[in-house]
């Protein structure tokens, strides 16, 4: 009689399932760690952008209070769509959704956004968050 082979087949399943998760960790941290690196480059960009201007009243540290407290996604759609000019269906290609799904979701976060400023007491024209 043959020996036995599943046991050793086993052992290799279990192994590759192991190491596919393993990959799957690895690759959610280093995901993590762009995003960490992304917010710190918006944060220095709108310093650059709209640090304190004596026009407007508004200092850096309001925007930027206000981007933190947003969700991630909330943060994560506004910047591909301001800072990397992305459209709805490019959004949709990022997230994994329909481009009306994409479309829905930033008018959400514009909307958040809109509401967090003006709580910090940010005036913030229609125009301004239309263009984002």
């Amino acid at each position: 009689m043959a020996p036995d082979r599943r046991p050793a087949a086993r052992r290799a399943g279990l192994a590759l399932a192991v190491r596919s998760g393993q990959e799957r960790a690895a690759n959610h941290r280093r995901g993590q760690a762009r995003h960490r690196h992304r917010n710190a480059e918006l944060d220095t960009e709108i310093a650059d952008l709209y640090g304190h201007s004596p026009e407007s009243g508004v200092e850096l540290g309001t925007i930027a209070r206000a981007l933190r407290e947003l969700p991630d996604d909330d943060r994560e759609l506004i910047s591909l769509v301001a800072w990397e000019g992305l459209d709805h269906g490019e959004i949709a290609k990022v997230f994994g959704c329909s481009r009306n799904a994409a479309r829905i979701r930033l008018y959400r976060a514009r909307k958040r956004l809109s509401k967090a400023l003006a709580g910090a007491g940010v005036s913030v024209g229609g125009v301004v968050m239309e263009s984002l």
